[in-house]
């Protein structure tokens, strides 16, 4: 009977994480912004490999919760440090994307991925993660509240959150990735600038709410 609680427990706690990550991961924002710009470029593994790099940071931040660092995500300074930050990464990044339109720097290389393009790939799914200031406050909101009743049940109960988690991020933009990849026949240089362009404008206005989020939480 114990048993059959406990395994009870971990499928709820495993279906929990799965359906919350999914009401994160398909709210608008700078992964999927990643996952949307490097599609055509690199093809359905784009969703696979930010992704990779988002779940790379994620078990570091869970490690670090473990050991009770949970406090620090919820002072209103660090809070406010993340905010501007992360809004100031947002705009060096479109201004970046801006800046290759304008210089018609932009190119679509259909040829297999070197393994240099791909630890980018992973790289930018670490950095578009540590840019999105709101990945923090949901973990020192929601993401803590779900960490502290996975770890009630222990280790199991950790890594099931964890594997929950990771698991809605991999499936939504696995299947973004791939449906723009099955596409991108279509996708000329052309649109492919359209796109970075309307990319660079969402990434603008996300940083304007990053950084003006930052300036009230400083007053």
């Amino acid at each position: 009977m114990i048993v059959a609680v406990a395994a009870g427990q971990l499928v709820v706690l495993f279906f929990s994480s799965l359906v919350i990550a999914y009401s994160g991961a398909l709210m608008p924002g700078p992964m999927l912004t990643v996952v949307v710009v490097e599609s055509p470029r690199h093809g359905a593994k784009a969703g696979p490999l930010v992704v990779l790099g988002h779940a790379i940071l994620e078990l570091a931040l869970l490690g670090a919760l473990v050991v009770g660092l949970g406090h620090l995500l919820e002072r209103g300074s660090f809070k406010a440090a993340i905010a501007l930050i992360g809004g100031a990464m947002l705009v060096w990044t479109a201004a970046s994307m801006i800046a290759a339109v304008a210089r018609d720097k932009v190119e679509l290389d259909w040829q297999a991925d070197a393994r240099g393009r791909r630890m980018r790939m992973v790289l930018s799914g670490v950095i578009s993660s540590l840019s999105n200031p709101y990945w923090t406050i949901w973990w020192a909101t929601i993401g803590l509240g779900l960490l502290t009743k996975a770890y009630a049940a222990g280790v199991a109960g950790v890594a099931v959150f964890y594997v929950g988690h990771i698991l809605g991020d991999l499936t939504w933009y696995s299947a973004v990735s791939g449906t723009i990849a099955a596409g991108r026949r279509f996708i000329t240089v052309r649109v492919y600038k359209v796109m970075l362009c309307a990319a660079a404008a969402f990434l603008l206005a996300l940083a304007a709410w990053f950084i003006v989020s930052g300036v009230r939480f400083v007053t």
